[in-house]
C-alpha cells in the first residue's frame, strides 16, 4: 500500500515538473518570436529598413571595412541621428551610401575629416580601407541613420539577417508557434488522461443523526402571569394615550371657544362705535328727547 502510494506521488511530481518546464521552454519560445516578428515588422514599415527602438537601431555588420573595430555578422547599436547633432573627427556614423550600381545601402565607417563651406559634410573611411569613400556625407542630401554607440554583440548581426528572409521568417516564427500550439495540445491531452486516471472520490461515511433532547418543562402559571402583565402594561399605555389625546382635544375647544367670544366682543364693539359715528354725523338724528318741545307738550 505504501509503495502504491509513492508511486503515485512520484508520477504526479514527474508530470507536474514536466508541465513547468514545457511551458517555460514555450514561453520563452513565444517571447523570442514575438521579438522577431516584431523587429521584421516595424523594419519593414520603416523607410530605411531598420527599426527604431526608443532613439536606438540595431545593424548587422555585412562587410569587414570596419575590422578590428568590429566584424562580419556582429550586430552593433547606433543613437539614431537628430538635427541638432553635429559629429566629430573619429565618430563612426551610419547612413544610406549608393554602390556604382545605383543599389542604396547601409554604410557604417568612421569621420576622417570635416568640411564646412555653405554646410557641414563629413569625409568617411573604413578603418579596413584604404581609400576614403567616394561620396562626403551632407546632412542635408545624405541620410544619416545615427551614431555608433561602441556595443556589440558578436555573431547576433547574422542571426538578425536570417531572420528577415522569407526562410528566417518561416523557421523563427511560423514553425515555432506550431510547436507551441502542439505542445500546448500534447499537455492538455496529459493533464486530461491523469484527470481520468484518478480513482473516483469515495462516498463521505454517513454522520450519525444528531441526539434531539426533549425540552424542559415549562411553568405555566409563570407564563400566564407573564402574559396577563404585559397585556395590563399595554392596555394602561393605551388608556394613557387615549386620556393624553382627550385632554388635547378638550384644550382646544376651550381654546375655539375663547376665541369666539372674543370675536363676539369684538363685534359688538365694532357696531357700537359704528352708531356712535354715525350720531356725531348727523345731531338732528339723535335720540336724545328736546326740553322746549316737553314744555309745549305740558302746557298743551
Amino acid at each position: 500500500m505504501a509503495n502504491n502510494r509513492t508511486q503515485k506521488l512520484a508520477k504526479a511530481t514527474q508530470g507536474k515538473a514536466y508541465r513547468i518546464i514545457s511551458n517555460t521552454l514555450s514561453s520563452l519560445i513565444l517571447i523570442v518570436s514575438i521579438i522577431l516578428c516584431a523587429i521584421i515588422v516595424i523594419s519593414a514599415k520603416s523607410g530605411s529598413g531598420v527599426p527604431n527602438f526608443g532613439g536606438y537601431s540595431f545593424l548587422a555588420v555585412r562587410s569587414n571595412s570596419m575590422e578590428d573595430e568590429f566584424y562580419v555578422g556582429d550586430l552593433i547599436v547606433i543613437r539614431r541621428y537628430n538635427k541638432i547633432h553635429e559629429y566629430k573627427v573619429g565618430d563612426i556614423i551610419s547612413f544610406m551610401a549608393t554602390d556604382p550600381y545605383g543599389e542604396r545601402f547601409i554604410n557604417t565607417h568612421r569621420i576622417i575629416e570635416m568640411k564646412k563651406n555653405g554646410g557641414v559634410s563629413y569625409i568617411t573611411k573604413g578603418d579596413n580601407a584604404e581609400e576614403p569613400d567616394r561620396k562626403s556625407v551632407n546632412p542635408s542630401k545624405t541620410r544619416i541613420l545615427g551614431l555608433y554607440t561602441g556595443k556589440r554583440i558578436a555573431g547576433l548581426g547574422k542571426v538578425l539577417d536570417f531572420a528577415g528572409t522569407s526562410k528566417g521568417v518561416l523557421i523563427t516564427v511560423v514553425i515555432p508557434a506550431a510547436i507551441i500550439v502542439v505542445w500546448q495540445l500534447l499537455n492538455y491531452l496529459l493533464s486530461l488522461s491523469e484527470h481520468r486516471a484518478q480513482p473516483a472520490a469515495q462516498p463521505a461515511a454517513a454522520q450519525p443523526a444528531p441526539q434531539i433532547y426533549p425540552p424542559a418543562e415549562v411553568d405555566k402559571e409563570a407564563v400566564i402571569r407573564e402574559y396577563l402583565r404585559r397585556q395590563e402594561q399595554e392596555e394602561q399605555q393605551r388608556q394613557q394615550i387615549i386620556d393624553e389625546y382627550l385632554a388635547r382635544q378638550k384644550e382646544l375647544e376651550q381654546a375655539e371657544k375663547e376665541k369666539a367670544e372674543e370675536a363676539k366682543i369684538k363685534a359688538i364693539i365694532a357696531e357700537f362705535l359704528a352708531q356712535q359715528q354715525a350720531l356725531g354725523a348727523d345731531p338732528g338724528k339723535t335720540d336724545v328727547p328736546n326740553p322746549t318741545d316737553e314744555s309745549n307738550n305740558q302746557n298743551s
